[in-house]
């Protein structure tokens, strides 16, 4: 599994019933399919209470994308969970994402804190408008499927957080258009150094 497999592990095991976890893990646990048996083993073991997606160089020694996995032991490893699970997108963490760690006032671990502790209060009933907030159903967290929360917000989405900036693209009668308005462009361009020409030649 990995050095974090195994340190994941060894905490699923360490929690007493009822104990919670808020672990730091790398997006291979939740991407990779040899890692189908590790998320088994957590989904098994503990309720899966949340994910946060963090951006990369949240630890800036770390270039690898992150996320905080929030989990509670089951009292047995028959209990089935029937609760949603919250997911959160952070793009801004209060500091500049360099060597330098300015401060800076953007920070999405806020309000993803305050969601979280509402969420809590009362799992099935919790809603919210926050765009970087989604209640995803406990289906979704198949273990022979990722669990990569990104995934789940449209390109649009994305677009409209910041996440990923938005593509300038046209459709091909948009394209043709543009060929045409460059060709005719072009052959006036040609007209107008054929004139030229005359004139430099004296004709």
């Amino acid at each position: 599994m990995g050095v974090e497999g195994l340190f994941m592990e060894w905490i699923v095991r360490a929690l007493k019933p009822n104990g919670k976890a808020f672990v730091v893990i790398p997006d291979g646990i939740l991407n990779r399919i040899n890692d189908k048996n590790l998320r088994k083993f957590i989904s098994d073991e503990c309720y899966i209470d949340g994910i946060i997606s963090l951006p990369i160089k949240t630890f800036f020694t770390n270039m690898k994308k992150t996320y905080i996995l929030i989990l509670t032991k089951k009292n047995r490893n028959t209990d089935i969970q029937n609760t949603p699970v919250f997911t959160y997108i952070v793009s801004n963490i209060g500091e500049t994402l360099d060597v330098h760690r300015f401060e800076i006032p953007q920070n999405d671990l806020d309000e993803a804190v305050n969601l979280f502790n509402q969420f809590k209060g009362s799992k099935k009933a919790f809603k919210s408008n926050a765009e970087r907030c989604k209640i995803q159903p406990i289906s979704r967290f198949k273990p022979e499927d990722h669990w990569s929360i990104d995934r789940w917000w449209s390109k649009e989405e994305k677009v409209k957080l910041g996440i990923i900036e938005e593509e300038n693209s046209m459709n091909l009668v948009d394209f043709s258009a543009l060929l045409a308005e460059v060709s005719n462009s072009i052959n006036e361009y040609q007209e107008e150094i054929k004139q030229l020409n005359k004139i430099t030649k004296g004709d």
